[in-house]
């Protein structure tokens, strides 16, 4: 679909890039509600 699928690959950038952002987004969450406990602790 996106930028240059040219048929069948191990693992292409895209597919490594659109992993990257998932695990980035995950931290992102897991630390916005540590950060939103800690403000409601203190």
């Amino acid at each position: 679909m996106a930028f240059g699928d040219n048929g069948p690959r191990k693992k292409t950038p895209f597919e490594k890039l659109t992993l990257i952002v998932v695990i980035i987004m995950v931290l992102v969450t897991v630390g916005a509600l540590v950060l939103s406990a800690l403000s409601a602790v203190i």
